[in-house]
């Protein structure tokens, strides 16, 4: 949700930022605005982003129609502080990394509930179609205090779409390159306190050989093809003021293709899978000022790797979660507090068990101009194997203040501490690799300062930030694979901008950093020194028009190099009557070959079209 209200006088930001802009702008008249976008995950309150501490950003329902996205990795690849390595197109293997951290650093979350991940720590990006989400909510830094072990480059928030409240049915149509197709249909019904929907989704692409021929010569040169089904369905039920109850339901099966360098060029190779989740949940309030949460969450994920027809591995997950969230107001701010327990299991085909528990309380709060926030948490993570286990703890904080100087200047400083415990496949032997019991959990330390700006221009952001991590863990051929390598470090400089002016919306986001191994100085792989987007739209004859660009320096990927790249991906929208819209997406307008991932071309240009029903 973005609104905005009039503020009192008119400040100034960087020139080399209006130099930028400055062309888009010339000419419009001069209004002070102030871009308040609200949301939840800096501190589990309802906050203003102008008033947030630590780095954030929101996508907005609005925003992901916008982009057209196809999958969750396209949607947050743009956001500032994400890089992504991808091997391939739509369907394949993605790692994100976050201020520098790996995928194993990022916490992941879906409606509150801890995404389920492999035995590695790896996450599973591409089960979640953005037609079901509703925003996504990204937390850039240390916030372990926040969320618990691994969110340590940070933490996405998901939060998928619930029931309208608007009684009727919606759908949506993609059609387009390399014989894409991409089909929603929903139905939505509000009466007498009940609220439930229903989402089904089909999409399918025949996909383009993404491997490269030049760089590897065992490539299969078919096309490597993605297919996803998905139900998603949403109940609540207001039993009084204050109390609903509600469940949550989804499925999702997919199958992809890919290419593999360690096969022959005549061998098929894909994956099949198959996640599904149910959440039931109460809202209720204890108190006048106390509101609270309580959850249970059952998951599973199965994966299914084949060769030629025959199999070809597997892993299997599942995994129980508990959780109890409490938000109190108290003088000038809130206290949120809670306890959350999680019990994952493994096959891979040998069995594994980790189960972790935490405790966490904060107070937020603001006073005349001074914004404060401290959050504590305790973890614990206890992981078994047949023969073997492994216990690891940390008590982790975080503390931030900030200051308004004027009604439109704000500085913000911030200081906090995270933790990772080895995942059991590090930890112990796998199919795939030899675990190392002698691990150590990763313990980190972040620090950020910052300066924000509110005015005509919107809301600007500069931040300088800077991460220790300690027992870094890291894979080398061993055995055992995965090692305590000493010490990481990463600093930088975050800048972004977004608003509206005279019509044209933009949002501006820019990073450079310095991720390096502190004990060889060696940079660590597929993360760039500097990277950044740029998106603009506006509205003119009838249409909505949206231009995105997204570039990256180079970065290393073993002995090898990926070179810069800059895309450029626009889209359109035309709303036909009240209730359709019609939309056109251009990826890699330019056609840009490069790469995410070594040996892997990324996506080539693409045309699609969408036609959109929703009652309003």
């Amino acid at each position: 949700m973005i609104f905005f209200k009039n503020r009192a006088t008119m400040a100034c930001v960087p020139a080399a930022v209006l130099a930028l802009l400055g062309g888009v702008f010339e000419g419009a008249a001069a209004q002070t605005a102030e871009l308040a976008t609200v949301i939840v995950s800096a501190t589990r309150v309802e906050q203003e982003l102008s008033d947030v501490l630590p780095s954030v950003s929101v996508i907005t329902r609005q925003e992901i129609e916008r982009s057209q996205a196809p999958t969750l990795v396209d949607l947050i690849q743009s956001q500032p502080g994400i890089e992504m390595g991808r091997n391939g197109g739509p369907g394949t293997l993605a790692s994100i990394f976050m201020r520098g951290q790996g995928s194993s650093n990022v916490a992941v979350f879906v409606d509150g509930v801890p995404l389920l991940r492999n035995a590695l720590g790896g996450l599973n990006l591409v089960d979640i179609p953005p037609s079901q989400i509703e925003r996504v909510e990204i937390l850039r830094g240390n916030v372990g205090a926040l969320y618990g072990e691994s969110a340590v480059g940070g933490a996405i928030l998901i939060f998928t779409r619930s029931a309208a409240s608007i009684s009727g049915p919606m759908a949506s149509l993609t059609l387009g390159s390399r014989s894409t197709s991409d089909l929603t249909a929903g139905y939505n019904l509000n009466h007498e306190g009940w609220r439930m929907g229903i989402s089904l989704q089909r999409f399918d692409t025949q996909g383009y050989s993404a491997m490269n021929p030049d760089q590897n010569a065992s490539v299969n040169p078919d096309k490597d093809g993605f297919e996803r089904e998905s139900v998603f369905v949403s109940a609540d039920k207001t039993l009084s003021g204050d109390v609903v109850v509600g469940l949550q339901v989804s499925d999702i099966q997919s199958r992809v293709a890919y290419d593999s360098g360690f096969a022959s060029s005549v061998d098929a190779q894909n994956s099949r899978q198959e996640s599904s989740s149910f959440t039931a949940y109460s809202r209720f309030s204890l108190a006048p000022d106390w509101s609270s949460r309580l959850s249970v969450t059952q998951s599973s994920f199965e994966n299914r790797d084949f060769q030629n027809g025959a199999p070809n591995g597997s892993f299997d997950g599942d995994q129980e979660s508990l959780g109890w969230n409490n938000t109190f107001r108290l003088n000038h701010g809130h206290v949120v507090f809670g306890a959350e327990a999680v019990n994952a299991r493994f096959k891979t085909p040998a069995s594994y068990q980790r189960e972790s528990s935490g405790y966490h309380l904060g107070y937020s709060g603001q006073q005349a101009r001074l914004d404060y926030q401290l959050n504590l948490r305790h973890d614990q993570i206890d992981s078994r194997s047949a023969s073997a286990a492994s216990r690891a703890s940390a008590s982790t904080w975080l503390m931030g203040l900030g200051y308004w100087l004027t009604d439109e200047w704000k500085v913000t400083g911030l200081a906090s501490t995270a933790f990772r415990a080895p995942h059991v496949g590090e930890l112990f032997d796998t199919a795939f690799t030899t675990g190392n019991p002698n691990l150590e959990p990763e313990k980190h330390r972040g620090i950020e300062v910052g300066i924000s700006n509110k005015s005509h221009l919107g809301l600007l952001r500069v931040v300088r930030f800077q991460s220790t991590t300690r027992n870094a863990i890291e894979y080398r051929f061993g055995p055992p694979d995965y090692f305590n390598i000493g010490k990481v470090q990463n600093k930088g400089f975050e800048v972004s901008l977004q608003g509206e002016r005279a019509g044209w919306s933009y949002h501006l986001n820019a990073v450079t950093q310095d991720p390096r191994n502190a004990v060889n100085g060696t940079r660590l792989a597929r993360r760039a020194k500097d990277y950044g987007s740029l998106a603009l739209g506006k509205a003119a004859m009838g249409v909505n028009w949206d231009a995105q660009v997204v570039w990256s320096g180079n970065r290393v990927d073993g002995v090898r190099v990926l070179p810069s790249y800059t895309v450029l991906n626009l889209t359109a929208a035309k709303r036909l009557t009240a209730s359709w819209m019609a939309r056109l997406r251009v990826e890699n307008a330019f056609n840009r070959k490069y790469q995410l991932a070594y040996g892997y071309d990324a996506v080539p240009r693409g045309v699609f079209l969408t036609l959109q029903y929703q009652p309003r």
